[in-house]
């Protein structure tokens, strides 16, 4: 059955949106109409069929010109966002007419979030379906000169990437957490004093696959008197975590990873450490589909910051309220 609702959704459309900004903007129904070339009776008609539809005033007339309802300045919002859209899709849609259609060469570091690999490759592939996706795994050091070279077009890498003439489209940013076997007596806390990880904060990522992000990481623990001695170094995600199950020591590792049996993560009492993963290219690169991903990849994630978790993270996150440090990234 066909519902209220339902009309009033059909009936609003693109052009009532656009002259209710001009108004807004404007201040006034005739400088509005001047603008959109419309003529102010016609104007003003238009506005008065979009309140009736919605069943709300929009508009309320004093002797300065024109004020926005609380109603109208949700809709003027929500309009905004949606006219950008619009314009998106249609350049897109443009876009897939003179795009030459060359492989998409997409490198990543193994320490990036896959799920964020995945999305990429997702979002790329329903906006140019015919765009092939060539995967290109390394180190960070090795993607970059790749990059450089032009033989990959983009890569996912974490941060800092310190590196002339690239771009960097940030993307994600997740709380580094401290690794223990689930038997370790620091586990039954919430949170782990600094003081409590010297000398057992050994594992890391091997130094050699991205230097910048080792060097920030020591200087991290230094900040809160914790000696970063490497008594281990890994080249995966999956290496750190095996390490940790042996007995070797503690590894810091990104809150909400999939966890080995036999592991947990806890956060380290009064910092907020961060690894930040992002999307590099070269400043002059012949895929020219990259500034469509990244434009919907940062719609989507802020889509996503807005909803709320599907389900817990298995970290344990700190208190509100505590201190910050220097991000690692």
């Amino acid at each position: 059955m066909w519902s209220v609702t339902a009309y009033m959704f059909d009936s609003l459309e693109f052009r009532h949106l656009r002259n209710l900004i001009a108004v807004a903007e404007e201040g006034n129904i005739s400088r509005a109409a001047k603008r959109l070339y419309l003529s102010q009776p016609s104007l003003s008609t238009q506005i008065k069929d979009l309140e009736d539809v919605l069943q709300v005033p929009l508009l309320v007339r004093d002797h300065k010109g024109v004020q926005t309802t609380p109603a109208a300045e949700v809709l003027i919002a929500g309009g905004r966002e949606l006219l950008k859209l619009r314009d998106d899709l249609i350049a897109t849609a443009r876009a897939l007419q003179c795009v030459t259609f060359l492989p998409m060469r997409l490198g990543f570091s193994s320490f990036v979030d896959h799920a964020l690999y995945e999305m990429v490759c997702s979002i790329h592939t329903s906006l140019f379906p015919a765009c092939e996706i060539r995967p290109e795994s390394g180190d960070p050091v090795d993607l970059l000169l790749m990059l450089e070279r032009g033989e990959i077009d983009a890569a996912l890498l974490t941060l800092p990437v310190e590196r002339a003439g690239l771009k960097t489209y940030f993307f994600t940013q997740s709380r580094l957490v401290v690794c223990m076997k689930s038997d370790d007596p620091l586990a039954r806390l919430e949170e782990v004093d600094p003081s409590e990880l010297q000398g057992k904060m050994t594992i890391f990522r091997e130094p050699k696959q991205h230097p910048e992000a080792h060097q920030r990481l020591m200087e991290m623990l230094d900040e809160v008197g914790i000696s970063g001695d490497v008594g281990s170094t890994n080249k995966t995600p999956r290496d750190l975590q095996w390490m940790v199950e042996s007995g070797s020591g503690y590894a810091l590792i990104r809150e909400g990873s999939e966890l080995q049996v036999g592991l947990v993560t806890r956060p380290i009492a009064g910092v907020t450490w961060t690894v930040d993963s992002a999307l590099i290219s070269g400043k002059s690169t012949s895929q020219r589909t990259i500034p469509y991903l990244v434009r919907e990849m940062r719609k989507r994630l802020r889509l996503q910051a807005s909803l709320p978790p599907s389900k817990p993270v298995r970290s344990v996150r700190p208190s509100m309220g505590q201190q910050s440090l220097p991000l690692f990234g």
